[in-house]
């Protein structure tokens, strides 16, 4: 970006962010900056698009995308990264999402791509986090993963259980105790409002489902508790329901926080999902 090196677009996931970060910069060292000044170097007759784009009324158009690239001076390899933000941000599907993301991903300065590879590679795998809490009741120390691999459920292979500790250390979601043993730490991946770890968490959900629907076959019924409910309810019924489901799952965290003893690692899934249409809408 020729004119504005202190606003980095690599740094930003959102598009809408990035524009809005974009214009209160430029307002704060020339105050005759405005959306019309930069609508009449994008040859854009519409000042208002910008304001609506920020916003988040109104979509950015492929038929703009190349105008506002140009009115921002972004270079060819910004201006990939950019269309592709702005893509990612707009798609509906995870599907689409995802794709996107690894694009611009590989878009990224290299030190930066690394670190968003390592997320992505973090909730590719269930057992990257299995293996992060197994630690608090498996001692292990250096690299002997042969016990680790076979103490998960199903069991991961002595490579598979490896790469995963490089990669938790490499994250900082695991580190050395003062007698050398593993440990989780207290870092987290997942920020609140970052649409690309949102995304990749709502992947490893996705997988840990699937791995709710392995252990009804694979665990004898006194070790694993499944049970579903089919219910019509009111829009006032189902806030109550969902208050009820947010009180248990502060509830187990307490009640986790607060054990000792620990002696084996547990997955509980929560999954309220609509089986009819509200009129026309697709809404809970």
């Amino acid at each position: 970006m020729n004119a504005d090196k202190t606003i980095n677009l690599f740094e930003y996931l959102d598009y809408r962010k990035f524009l809005g970060d974009f214009f209160g910069y430029k307002k704060s060292v020339n105050k005759g900056f405005s959306y019309r000044l930069f609508c009449r170097k994008a040859g854009i007759n519409s000042p208002g698009l910008v304001s609506q784009v920020i916003g988040g009324s109104r979509n950015l158009s492929k038929a703009y995308l190349p105008k506002f690239t140009k009115a921002l001076g972004l270079d060819e390899k910004e201006a990939a990264f950019f269309g592709s933000m702005v893509a990612f941000n707009q798609a509906v599907t995870d599907k689409d999402k995802q794709a996107l993301y690894e694009l611009m991903v590989k878009a990224l300065p290299l030190r930066t791509q690394r670190l968003r590879r390592s997320h992505l590679d973090y909730f590719s795998k269930w057992y990257h986090v299995a293996i992060r809490e197994t630690l608090s009741i498996h001692k292990l120390k250096g690299e002997d993963c042969e016990s680790l691999a076979a103490r998960l459920a199903p069991a991961i292979t002595v490579p598979q259980a490896k790469a995963a500790l490089k990669l938790l250390a490499g994250l900082g979601l695991i580190e050395r105790d003062a007698e050398g043993f593993w440990k989780a730490s207290h870092v987290s991946l997942v920020s609140q409002g970052d649409e690309a770890e949102t995304l990749l968490y709502r992947a490893y959900r996705k997988e840990m489902i699937l791995k709710a629907l392995e252990a009804l076959d694979r665990f004898p019924a006194h070790r694993q508790n499944s049970s579903c409910i089919t219910m019509s309810v009111s829009p006032a019924g189902m806030e109550r329901v969902m208050a009820y489901l947010e009180d248990f799952h502060r509830r187990v965290l307490e009640t986790v926080q607060a054990d000792s003893g620990e002696d084996r690692v547990m997955q509980i899934n929560l999954q309220v999902f609509p089986l009819t249409r509200i009129g026309n809408a697709d809404a809970l």
